[in-house]
């Protein structure tokens, strides 16, 4: 049975390191539960069906698999004898708990949205500072100063053709996504 252990180990660990380096990025299986119907319901099941659906997921088998392996590897080591068949139930439990886990918190960090601010819209007509120079098709970055937030940090683009250099006093003037477009603030318009 160690054979068995080892083997689920070198087999999920693999498949956590491939996807450190980029393979398998987002390879978990969506299901639609709806027949295509999603004009209909209020999505109250979608939370509870899709903890479950988790079990299709690429991480879930690699973390399992990883998991499993590993406590029945400790599991042989340390109890030996004693623990006897006892072990892969023990290793499975730990292995579906780490699976479940894994996909549960990607899935939480995946939601949740970096670097959007609320009131991105009341950041229009804002000056701010370019820490990153900015050219059409390069994106840099804008440090605005937000009253009761501090400073805040953004990918900026502009639409002009001249290259905007670090330094730069910049006005927002909208938004694409995440990203604030930006042009040279009309005080600075003129000086070199």
């Amino acid at each position: 049975m160690l054979a068995v252990y080892v083997g689920s180990l070198l087999f999920g660990g693999l498949l956590i390191v491939a996807s450190l380096f980029g393979a398998g990025h987002d390879t978990d299986i969506h299901v639609d539960l709806h027949g295509g119907d999603h004009g209909g319901g209020d999505g109250h099941d979608q939370g509870h069906a899709s903890a479950w659906l988790t079990l299709f997921g690429l991480r879930f088998w690699s973390f399992g698999a990883a998991f499993f392996g590993l406590t029945g590897i400790i599991l042989n080591t340390i109890g030996g004898p004693l623990l006897g068949i006892a072990v892969p139930f023990i290793a499975a439990g730990v292995g579906i708990a780490a699976g479940l886990g894994a996909s549960v918190t990607f899935r939480a960090l995946s939601r949740d949205t970096v670097g959007q601010l609320r009131g991105a819209a009341a950041m229009i007509g804002r000056e701010g500072r370019l820490l990153l120079p900015v050219t059409r098709g390069q994106q840099g970055k804008v440090r605005v100063a937000v009253p009761g937030s501090g400073d805040v940090d953004m990918v900026a683009e502009s639409d002009d053709a001249g290259v905007l250099p670090v330094g730069t006093v910049v006005l927002i003037v909208e938004f694409r996504g995440n990203v604030a477009v930006v042009e040279r603030a009309t005080a600075t318009a003129d000086s070199p």
